[in-house]
C-alpha cells in the first residue's frame, strides 16, 4: 500500500518560485527593521578571529558599574575605560576635543618595557611606554578600537589583547 505524501512534504521538495521569494524578502525585511544585526558586527567578528589567531590574552574591562545587557539607542560614553588581566592593567583616557571625529588617547599601564598597539579601522599604530608607563595616540578616528600588549621582558609571554571599544 503506497500512502500519499503530505503536502508539506510536496512543496518542501519543490522549487522556489515567485511567491517564495516574495514571502522570504518580506521575513528578511522584518527583521532588518525590528532586530537589524549590530553596526558593528562585522568587526567583532574580525575581533574574535583575531583573538583566536593570535592565541592570545584576552583582557577583561574593569567596570564598577553594572553592564545593561538590553539593546538601546541612547548611550553614555565613558572618558576612561580600565582593562586588567594577569597582573597587568591598561588604562585608557579618552580626550575629547574640538572636532567630532578625532579624539586623543592618554593610557597608562603597570608595567614598564611593554609596547601598545592601538588597532583602529584602517589602521594599526604601535608605541612604546614611558618611564612611568604612559602612552599616547593622537588623532584616532571614532569607532571600534582595540589594543595589543606586548610585555618586552617576557618574549614567550603571550600578547595581551582588549576588547573592542568604541570611541
Amino acid at each position: 500500500m503506497n500512502a500519499t505524501p503530505d503536502p508539506e512534504s510536496t512543496l518542501a521538495r519543490g522549487t522556489l518560485d515567485g511567491v517564495d521569494t516574495h514571502v522570504l524578502d518580506q521575513v528578511r525585511h522584518l527583521h532588518e527593521v525590528l532586530d537589524p544585526p549590530p553596526v558593528d558586527l562585522v568587526d567583532r567578528i574580525k575581533f574574535a578571529m583575531s583573538v583566536a589567531a593570535l592565541e592570545a590574552e584576552v583582557a577583561e574591562i574593569v567596570s564598577s558599574a553594572t553592564l545593561q545587557t538590553v539593546r538601546s539607542t541612547e548611550y553614555d560614553r565613558a572618558d576612561t575605560v580600565t582593562f586588567a588581566s594577569d597582573g597587568l592593567s591598561v588604562m585608557v583616557s579618552i580626550e575629547h576635543g574640538a572636532s567630532t571625529t578625532l579624539v586623543d588617547l592618554v593610557g597608562w599601564v603597570t608595567e614598564p618595557e611593554v609596547e601598545v598597539e592601538l588597532r583602529e579601522r584602517g589602521r594599526t599604530r604601535t608605541t612604546e611606554v614611558d618611564a612611568d608607563g604612559r602612552f599616547t595616540f593622537a588623532a584616532v578616528e571614532r569607532g571600534l578600537v582595540n589594543f595589543v600588549v606586548r610585555r618586552h621582558s617576557d618574549s614567550a609571554a603571550p600578547p595581551i589583547i582588549t576588547p573592542a571599544i568604541e570611541l
